[in-house]
């Protein structure tokens, strides 16, 4: 050997090899793992073009105040409120299902009744009904909402809040399942004292 070359390391063939060995290894994953990726994206866009699937909402299609008693003093004695909820699915090729269903009837802030369902399935192209009888009492208002009740009273129509959210769940196809929050926020104007329907409003939830 030379004496310019005693102090230079040595390479292996061996080790090389092995290292040319691992390149190719993850040359060949990463490959794999692109085209995975590409026919994925594929599958899933070709079964939405073939599914075209649509979000299920919630829509209110009747809403009564029935009854209504309020002394001055700040608090609503009984209020009595049929309220008729379609949870929506307009999908043609897959069933769609609801749960933690958690909504709520305020008046001006002030929360007056807990509206909540069990989890529940809905046929494709098809509805379900939720029909509440919403009987509230003893809810105290705050001095801003006196004042709107007092108003309200006067005019004969008095406003109340419909507020929440659903999760919803449907598949597309047999691998792919899709899962979304909708969230319905409305506001009712009931004629009252009168007949106590409420003024036609497109009551529905939206997902983001």
């Amino acid at each position: 050997m030379r004496p310019a070359e005693r102090g230079k390391p040595r390479i292996r063939e061996e080790d090389h090899r092995r290292s040319s060995g691992v390149v190719w290894a993850m040359v060949i994953l990463c490959t794999l793992l692109a085209i995975g990726v590409i026919v994925t994206g594929a599958t899933v866009f070709a079964v939405y073009l073939l599914y075209k699937p649509k979000m299920p909402y919630l829509l209110v299609s009747d809403a009564r105040l029935v009854a209504l008693e309020y002394d001055g003093t700040g608090t609503i004695q009984n209020l009595v409120l049929s309220l008729t909820i379609q949870a929506e699915n307009t999908n043609s090729k897959a069933n769609a299902s609801f749960s933690r269903v958690d909504l709520a009837v305020g008046f001006r802030g002030a929360e007056v009744a807990v509206l909540r369902a069990r989890p529940f399935s809905v046929a494709r192209r098809s509805s379900v009904p939720l029909r509440y009888q919403v009987v509230s009492a003893g809810r105290p208002l705050s001095p801003d909402g006196m004042r709107y009740m007092d108003g309200a009273l006067k005019a004969g129509v008095v406003p109340l809040d419909l507020f929440g959210k659903a999760r919803t769940k449907w598949k597309v196809g047999i691998f792919v399942s899709l899962r979304f929050w909708t969230r319905i926020s409305c506001r009712f104007l009931f004629f009252f004292p009168g007949n106590s329907t409420a003024m036609p409003i497109d009551c529905r939830s939206r997902s983001p």
